[in-house]
């Protein structure tokens, strides 16, 4: 038995998520730099970067396939196939005049790495023991976002080389073959299910109970505030030229460095005292989000935008970190349908992440570069503002467990 628990290893998964991770990618710095590029305004990039939000918000739809028909590892090699096939069509479509398609096209490949995201995030449930599951979340965080800014470096960098029809076919192995990693999994067939009839309204009432019971419903209103979303990271490649930055700064700095600092940012959460109040601690991280944000509006030079998106990322990668933890503590481990509700609450944390990219756009529509910039860095000062606030007030401990805020009593009744 001890032998059959060596793999998959946890850092395994920073590996398995890698095709949603170049779909993430391509979405975050590549997409909205050459729209950019071809002169498609930025307000209306930000509006195409809020629409491809919506499959992970409604993955948890189709999530309950996974769990039911198929391995999930099958489903996860699915996924990352229909992702390669949904870029390939993407790049020749790139240009102002193609905007809608392009769009359609993209939101079919982010609904293809979806199931990627579900498959992986049940089997790191349903394949590793507790203790490893802590540490493969960090290293499916790594994997996702440093995975995915270096993809959208490499992207840019084939870009300026080749016709942009040419660029997806030459993405697409690196896409499918992380994948297949999947199939070394020894994952035994699910148990003979129905695929919808009932699924999706016993899931709802799942997640009411959830919200209801006292320990967990904070910690839930906090994962739909707008803090930690680094909403910003997907519009910085637009505005680069406002700071005098062109291609190559964008490729190493959003892209290379950029991987770099997510993914350190990411593993910086497991330094994170395991019994600190998770969300203090990321309300915190969105704060630090917030002061990279506002280092870039301090001037429009290069070297502001350097350091400012270095610190940026950064940061969002700790903040996603936070994020993920407060998920799975919320999720616990009695939960039987393991892909369904990962899905479930990550689409949930996705809802700020659509209307902060939305409020950024408003903001440069408005006041610029800057207005996009405190846009993005206000609701995360905010927030942080309630939760110290209570903090101090002696509401919440910083060690300790979240039942032991007074936060998580109900308010009692007469």
């Amino acid at each position: 038995m001890a032998m059959e628990r060596r793999w998959p290893a946890p850092w395994a998964f920073s590996v398995l998520i890698l095709p949603l991770a170049i779909s993430f990618g391509f979405r975050m710095t590549p997409l909205p730099f050459l729209l950019a590029r071809a002169g498609v305004p930025v307000d209306q990039i930000a509006n195409v970067a809020s629409i491809l939000w919506f499959p992970a918000i409604l993955a948890f739809l189709w999530a309950p396939a996974v769990d039911v028909k198929l391995r999930r590892r099958t489903w996860l090699v699915v996924g990352a196939v229909g992702t390669a096939v949904g870029l390939c069509a993407a790049f020749p479509l790139i240009g102002a005049q193609h905007l809608k398609l392009l769009t359609a096209v993209v939101f079919a490949a982010a609904v293809a790495d979806s199931v990627v995201m579900a498959s992986g995030g049940g089997l790191m449930v349903t394949a590793l023991d507790a203790s490893a599951q802590s540490h493969a979340s960090a290293w499916q965080q790594a994997g996702q976002l440093g995975g995915g800014a270096l993809g959208g470096a490499v992207v840019i960098w084939l870009a300026g080389r080749v016709p942009l029809w040419a660029v997806g076919p030459l993405i697409a192995p690196v896409v499918v073959l992380p994948g297949l990693v999947a199939l070394t999994i020894a994952e035994p067939l699910p148990a003979t299910s129905v695929w919808f009839r009932g699924r999706v309204g016993k899931l709802l009432k799942e997640i009411w109970a959830l919200v209801r019971a006292p320990e967990r419903r904070w910690g839930t209103l906090l994962l739909l505030s707008p803090t930690g979303t680094g909403a910003a990271a997907a519009l910085l490649p637009a505005i680069a030229s406002h700071y005098n930055v062109g291609a190559t700064g964008v490729m190493w700095v959003n892209g290379a460095a950029g991987g770099a600092m997510l993914a350190l940012g990411a593993l910086c959460g497991t330094f994170v005292p395991g019994d600190w109040d998770r969300r203090l601690t990321y309300a915190g991280a969105g704060l630090t989000n917030a002061a990279a944000a506002v280092v870039l509006v301090t001037a429009n030079r290069p070297s502001v935008y350097f350091a400012g998106t270095i610190l940026y990322l950064l940061t969002n990668g700790l903040a996603w970190a936070r994020f993920t933890a407060l998920m799975v503590e919320i999720i616990g481990t009695d939960t039987r349908d393991a892909s369904t509700f990962f899905t479930a609450l990550a689409a949930i944390g996705s809802l700020p992440v659509l209307l902060m990219t939305w409020l950024d756009g408003v903001g440069f529509h408005l006041f610029g570069t800057r207005g996009l910039l405190w846009s993005d860095a206000a609701p995360n000062i905010l927030i942080f503002a309630i939760v110290g606030s209570v903090y101090l007030a002696g509401g919440m401990r910083l060690k300790g467990t979240s039942s032991e805020s007074v936060l998580d009593s109900d308010v009692p009744t007469s």
